[in-house]
């Protein structure tokens, strides 16, 4: 969080730069999303100016952004009902506007998909982990052979939609952050991610929202597609709690929150396996 004045006028700004983890593609990766959307009505932070080099006083790249006002919360749960319903509402019509941002005239369409988004990039992501649970390697195997016959609509893919990276002010979501995996991909990516438990169950009513998202994009979403895509999320979301995990024990990180996932992996491959035979996550 930084105060800095521009033309003799004080604003509330936001610097981002490069961590360890993430390298100073995240960077060129959140300015061109925030470039794409700026013309749009998806609520994001306004970019101020940006530096793609190592020629300054930082010595990496850099973006400074307005700072938006309102609360972040940790998820649903947070929020209470009527509120979180609103609220939820408000994230598919934003998500509904992003999606309908041409991609392929922004500079997201010309960068490469994200591996963590797509079955492929997955398997060779797991590949490194191995061995792997047995809840892991089912779901990589159901998830190859039932792979959808359609896809669903190349998009900017914002890739980690859900709450936790809104900004809430009221009953309205002023705007959505961390674009660092912003990429072209498939629309059902980001709607799945919106209900896929990350802390807890978010208490939302998925058929409701699923079906908003249809009812406004005009996309008729197949059940068994929504269960491949809902599948691959909780996949996902696993590969982040084993490597994490894995990144801490090996010492490649001293991040306390990836050693806190090992608490919480019983869960996530619980839920996984859930997912996988059709279950209600618990």
């Amino acid at each position: 969080m930084v105060d800095i004045v521009v033309d003799g006028n004080p604003r509330a700004a936001v610097l981002r730069l490069p961590t360890a983890a993430s390298g100073p593609r995240a960077i060129s990766t959140q300015r061109a999303a925030l470039e794409a959307v700026a013309s749009s009505t998806v609520p994001a932070p306004r970019l101020l100016w940006f530096d793609d080099g190592e020629q300054n006083p930082f010595g990496c790249p850099f973006i400074v952004m307005e700072r938006l006002p309102g609360d972040v919360p940790v998820g649903w749960h947070e929020l209470p009902e009527p509120r979180r319903t609103a609220l939820a509402e408000d994230a598919i019509d934003v998500l509904v506007r992003l999606h309908a941002v041409d991609v392929d005239r922004t500079q997201v369409g010309k960068t490469t998909g994200s591996p963590l988004m797509d079955l492929d990039g997955l398997q060779r992501l797991f590949a490194r982990l191995a061995p792997l649970p047995s809840a892991v390697t089912t779901a990589l195997w159901w998830l190859g052979r039932h792979r959808p016959s359609t896809v669903s609509p190349r998009v900017i893919v914002h890739g980690d939609y859900r709450m936790g990276n809104f900004v809430v002010e009221g009953e309205r979501i002023s705007g959505v952050l961390d674009w660092e995996m912003a990429a072209p991909g498939e629309a059902l990516v980001d709607l799945a991610w919106c209900f896929i438990p990350v802390f807890e169950l978010p208490g939302v009513d998925e058929v409701a929202m699923v079906s908003r998202y249809a009812a406004r994009t005009g996309l008729t979403i197949d059940p068994q597609e929504w269960h491949w895509h809902r599948l691959l999320g909780y996949t996902r979301l696993a590969y982040y709690a084993l490597a994490g995990t894995r990144a801490f024990d090996a010492g490649r990180s001293a991040d306390l929150r990836l050693a806190a996932l090992r608490l919480q992996l019983p869960v996530t491959l619980d839920r996984l396996a859930a997912t996988l035979t059709g279950e209600a996550p618990r």
